[in-house]
């Protein structure tokens, strides 16, 4: 077996000047996994790795594993996942366990950092593990893999957020593959690329407990429930787990397909799973990890997802944040097929906070420097939508407003660039306007923009 270090093995940026001239411009590429810092300790991805040998075309433009979006339900086909389907990259799919050099790694948080030749507008992130007493010497195939992080986006470009953490299973030893797939936000394709690793056993001390190494595995989540949403959707709430040093995660397990499908984060309480199949009965559980591994026994909920309703509304797409502020965060997203006699439900952290007809809605009152995760859906009378995608955002930290700031005036005239104090919030005039008394013009993103 080779195994490299990431800080050895970087360089690609030097391999792709050197051979530039030797290979046609033919690819608007966008993007992979790996760093051109010599110094960095992140992970490469197999494409991108420079000592691995006999990859063909595809080692001067590993940014180019371009392929319809949807995994695992879509996206490249069993046996091409290292390639994306693309003919330059057909050496990437061989698959032995000595054909790769390994990424060093161990079990818990390690860093995954993307280099972007094109950073497209970005939906979200996620990271697939290929599970214990998976075939090293046979081809990549969708059931080799299972979920283990999910990094949200908000829209923007994907350079705004080129450095992630995720966490590698305690119960990870020895050759694995990472499969990273990156969701565009504005096309139909994702970027998949194959990381090779190695992963090691970690240190025999202290791991946090009273007496050395944590054995101990948290309680089970409390009153699990489950709830179908809509025909594709299902929504899981629990109570909170202890631990003798600390609850790390949960992760939620899908007790048809024998596989964990989501990750969440300690603080999480709930967590909405989707594309699943209309008219079924599904099988979840929720399990409780400690940063050393261990897990809790739990319980399975069963919930039957509804058979599809030929009049369900279409889900609106492309959630985002158009700003913050300590206590506020502004929303905005696109109207889905329909939108005759819609109204809108905003969702905060799975509790339904505001409704509107318009598709923008701040939400207030919120706790400075707090993460919040937002869904949206559509509806029209008894019928509604799907939820759309998940945006999680983090408010501002709390600053003290600037003295002698007047209070905003409806009726008043400003010119761009006034600041005001409004509800707690400032705001900074985007235009010379006056006012005539409408209360909503502060939140009009024409006029104002929260800047406090």
């Amino acid at each position: 077996m080779r195994i490299v270090r990431p800080a050895l093995a970087t360089c690609i940026a030097a391999a792709a000047v050197g051979a530039a001239a030797l290979v046609p411009s033919t690819a608007f590429a966008h993007g992979y996994v790996g760093t051109t810092d010599p110094s960095g300790t992140a992970l490469t991805a197999r494409a991108a790795l420079a000592a691995n040998t006999g990859l063909g075309g595809i080692q001067y433009e590993p940014q180019s594993l371009e392929a319809p979006k949807g995994f695992p339900a879509a996206g490249p086909a069993d046996g091409h996942l290292a390639s994306a389907g693309q003919s330059v990259a057909t050496a990437l799919d061989e698959q032995r366990e000595d054909r790769w050099v390994k990424n060093e790694v161990e079990a818990g948080p390690v860093t995954v950092d993307w280099t972007f030749t094109a950073p497209h507008p970005t939906s979200q992130w996620r990271y697939y593990m290929t599970k214990v007493g998976w075939d090293p010497n046979d081809e990549l195939d969708r059931g080799d893999f299972e979920l283990i992080g999910t990094v949200e986006h908000d829209g923007s470009v994907a350079s705004n957020n080129p450095s992630h953490e995720i966490t590698i299973p305690a119960d990870r030893e020895g050759y694995h593959v990472i499969y990273a797939v990156w969701d565009v936000a504005d096309t139909a394709n994702a970027f998949y690329n194959v990381i090779d690793v190695d992963v090691q056993p970690g240190d025999d001390g202290d791991t946090g407990g009273p007496g050395g190494e944590d054995t101990t595995p948290p309680s089970p989540a409390r009153d699990v429930r489950g709830t179908a949403v809509s025909p594709t959707e299902v929504r899981l709430d629990w109570g909170a787990a202890s631990d003798d040093v600390g609850v790390d995660h949960y992760r939620i397990w899908d007790a048809a397909e024998r596989a964990y499908v989501a990750t969440l984060p300690a603080t999480a309480r709930t967590a909405t799973l989707g594309d699943l199949t209309p008219d079924t009965r599904h099988t979840f559980g929720v399990v409780p990890f400690d940063a050393a591994g261990n897990h809790s026994s739990y319980e399975i909920v069963v919930v039957r997802t509804p058979a599809p309703d030929e009049q369900t509304l279409s889900a609106p797409t492309h959630l985002h944040s158009m700003g913050t502020t300590s206590s506020s965060v502004d929303l905005m997203w696109m109207a889905g097929d329909d939108t005759e006699g819609v109204r809108y439900e905003v969702l905060r952290d799975g509790e339904l906070v505001g409704t509107t007809s318009d598709r923008t809605f701040t939400d207030r009152g919120l706790r400075a420097a707090s993460e919040y995760r937002y869904e949206v859906r559509a509806v029209s009378g008894d019928r509604r939508s799907d939820l759309s995608n998940v945006l999680t955002v983090t408010t501002d930290t709390e600053t003290a407003p600037e003295p002698g700031l007047p209070t905003w005036d409806a009726f008043a005239q400003y010119v761009q660039g006034d600041r005001v104090v409004h509800d707690g919030t400032v705001y900074e005039a985007v235009q010379t306007h006056q006012g005539y008394g409408d209360p909503a013009w502060i939140t009009a993103l024409s006029l104002w923009k929260p800047v406090a």
